[in-house]
């Protein structure tokens, strides 16, 4: 927010630009619409409804009713809405996000009156049929240490690598050598994976937990040779914040917590204060009991701490446990822009409720304010009960189909879902999804 009117914030923005290195100056040389350093423009502004019978404004603008994004200005030096605005994705796509994010879910451009999804949705419609490259199109990232970011320009594959004795797919198998380890780590990046997410704690149902020097004993050097090796983006799957902390320092990018920040109270100010990318899942209880706690059928079947939602069903229910969460995270200092959602498949719910989730995929994104998901279905136990399966290794096949399911979008809007995959078999599924993504993407 600012107090400042639209010609003094367009004078403070121009001294930005120039502190920060862009030739803006009365004699300036540089080529206009050419490259530049920086670039800040005033897209919209609120407008007042002046307040005095006499028709002047109240003396101080928190007096005046504000009318958002209601502004219409044309000067010589600026022009409010901005003239080009409904041309450039890279900036109706952010205010999409912005007006879902509203308690309207609209914001509305004051000349034309169309929404910004309108307005976005019509720049595609004009776009279908044109050349436009891939690197012109607008896509949503993660920014991760280091200068480096993920992109949402398509579904990011994260390739498992638990390095614990009990997991209930792959216990034991690389808990024995660092080596082991990190050369499964290589193996999951060649198969195709854009992230390794490792674990050194099981969540399986029913598992204890382990204690953070064993934890911290089992990850840390496996960050560490990985890194030896490879600058693959690395989430550290922990509950602890010790361990976060040790894992992000070793070399890992994001943290990624089954608890959504519950099991342990310092964990969102440790992941705010490092800056860095978090996961927040969904879950009630802990892996010890959570499998106690699948009823979502009302508002009264709520979780142990209070929180729940006033429309029975496991989809709804799911959607405002997460946000709060979420929301919980961005109070700590974790802005929106640094985290992805996880529903928590397998987690506190049963049979029923992680097909309900997958059915419902987007439902839970819009209620969840288009924020990045994380599907997690690899192998688990509600596969297995469908195909029966009783060994999680042969449960590819229906993960590949879970997966498909998670993605696909009956919502208009390629941006509407950014997802990511948590899988064991990368290969195969970075193959199904390129083909399925091949076919979403094909002319029509």
């Amino acid at each position: 927010e600012t107090t400042y009117t639209p010609l003094e914030l367009l004078r403070a923005m121009k001294q930005a630009e120039g502190d920060l290195g862009r030739d803006v100056g009365p004699n300036s040389t540089a080529v206009r619409n050419g490259p530049r350093p920086i670039d800040l423009d005033i897209i919209m502004f609120d407008g007042y409804e002046v307040s005095n019978p006499d028709g002047s404004a109240a003396d101080t603008l928190g007096d005046n009713e504000v009318i958002p994004c209601a502004l219409v200005m044309q000067t010589e030096k600026l022009e409010i809405p901005h003239p080009r605005m409904s041309e450039r994705e890279f900036v109706l796509s952010p205010m999409n996000d912005l007006e879902r994010a509203t308690e309207s879910g609209r914001i509305t451009h004051p000349i034309s009156n169309k929404t910004m999804n309108e307005l976005l949705h019509s720049l595609f419609h004009q776009n279908s049929n044109s050349t436009t490259s891939e690197d012109e199109q607008a896509y949503r990232v993660l920014p991760l240490p280091r200068g480096r970011m993920l992109q949402f320009n398509r579904t990011i594959i994260m390739g498992i690598l638990n390095v614990t004795p009990d997991s209930f797919s792959d216990g034991g198998k690389y808990s024995s050598s660092v080596e082991l380890a990190a050369s499964q780590a290589l193996q999951l990046v060649q198969d195709g994976a854009d992230i390794i997410d490792i674990g050194g704690e099981s969540t399986r149902p029913g598992a204890d937990e382990v204690a953070v020097p064993e934890e911290l004993e089992r990850v840390i050097p496996v960050i560490e040779r990985i890194r030896q090796e490879s600058d693959i983006p690395i989430s550290i799957d922990t509950r602890h914040a010790a361990v976060a902390r040790e894992a992000i320092k070793a070399g890992a990018d994001i943290v990624n917590d089954v608890s959504g920040g519950m099991h342990d109270p310092d964990m969102l100010s440790s992941v705010a204060e490092m800056s860095v990318p978090m996961i927040v899942m969904h879950m009630r209880g802990t892996p010890k009991t959570m499998q106690s706690l699948t009823n979502y059928s009302s508002a009264d079947n709520r979780s142990k701490d209070g929180i729940g939602s006033e429309e029975g069903g496991v989809v709804p229910v799911v959607a405002t446990e997460l946000m709060q969460r979420s929301n919980a995270a961005e109070a700590a200092g974790i802005p929106r822009w640094l985290q992805v959602v996880d529903p928590g498949i397998g987690f506190a719910k049963d049979i029923d409720g992680n097909l309900s989730l997958l059915n419902g995929a987007d439902r839970l994104r819009r209620s969840c304010d288009n924020l990045p998901f994380l599907w997690g279905p690899s192998r688990k136990g509600f596969i297995g009960k469908i195909a029966g399966e009783s060994h999680p290794e042969e449960r590819d096949y229906g993960t590949v189909a879970a997966c498909l399911a998670s993605i696909h979008s009956n919502d208009w809007g390629k941006d509407d879902a950014c997802n990511m995959l948590r899988v064991h078999n990368v290969k195969a599924v970075r193959q199904a999804i390129l083909v399925y993504e091949a076919i979403q993407n094909a002319k029509r």
